[in-house]
C-alpha cells in the first residue's frame, strides 16, 4: 500500500521539468488533501488522483503557453516626397504670382523652378503658366511693333495718328500687361490644385 509520504515523494520528482510555480501549487495541494486521511482513505484518493507521471504531464500541457501567431505589422507606407505636397504646390504658385514683386526677377525665377519640379500638376499646365507671361509680352510687342508702324508719319510729314497711343505708352502697357499674367498664372494654378490630392 503506497503511504502520502512515498506518493509525495514520486511526485516530486515527476514534478521536477514542470514550472517551480505550477509545480509548488500542485504538490501542495495533494498534499493538503491527502492530510489527515487514514491509511484506506490514502489509498483511494492516491488511486482516484492517478500517477504522479501523469498529474506531471498534466501539468507540463496546462503550462506550456500556447504558440502566439505573429502579428503582422504593417509597413507604414512611405511619406509622398516634399515636391508631391499640396503645401509646396500653393507655396510654388504663389511664388509664381508674387514672387518678383517682392524679389525683383529671383521671385519669379524661383517660382517657375518650384512649379516645374512640383508633381501635382500636368506638364501641360506648368507650361502654360510658366509661358503666358512671356508669351503675352512677345504679343503685345508685336503689337506695339504694328502700333508704331501703323501710326508713323507718311510721306515725309511729322503728322501722326492722334488716336493710336504713343510708342512709348505702347510699350509701358504691354510691360504692365506681362507683368500682370504671373498674378494670374499663379492663381490659375491654385483654381487647378483645389480638387486634386497628392498621388
Amino acid at each position: 500500500m503506497t503511504t502520502a509520504a512515498d506518493y509525495l515523494a514520486r511526485l516530486d520528482a515527476a514534478l521536477q521539468d514542470v514550472p517551480h510555480g505550477i509545480a509548488s501549487e500542485i504538490r501542495n495541494g495533494i498534499a493538503e488533501e491527502l492530510t489527515g486521511l487514514d491509511a484506506d482513505a490514502t489509498a483511494r484518493r492516491i488511486a482516484q488522483l492517478g500517477e504522479p507521471a501523469e498529474i506531471a504531464r498534466e501539468a507540463m500541457d496546462a503550462g506550456t503557453p500556447r504558440p502566439i501567431a505573429p502579428i503582422a505589422i504593417a509597413a507604414p507606407s512611405p511619406r509622398p516626397p516634399l515636391t508631391r505636397s499640396r503645401g509646396y504646390a500653393i507655396a510654388a504658385a504663389i511664388a509664381l504670382g508674387v514672387g518678383g514683386f517682392i524679389v525683383p526677377f529671383a521671385g519669379w525665377f524661383i517660382g517657375v523652378v518650384m512649379v516645374l519640379t512640383c508633381g501635382l500638376w500636368r506638364t501641360y499646365e506648368k507650361l502654360i503658366a510658366v509661358l503666358l507671361p512671356f508669351a503675352t509680352l512677345a504679343l503685345m510687342a508685336g503689337v506695339v511693333t504694328l502700333v508704331s508702324w501703323l501710326g508713323a508719319p507718311t510721306g515725309g510729314g511729322d503728322e501722326t495718328n492722334p488716336l493710336l497711343p504713343s510708342g512709348f505708352a505702347a510699350w509701358h502697357s504691354s510691360i504692365l500687361v506681362s507683368y500682370v499674367m504671373f498674378p494670374v498664372c499663379g492663381l490659375w494654378l491654385l483654381w487647378r490644385l483645389r480638387a486634386r490630392a497628392a498621388r
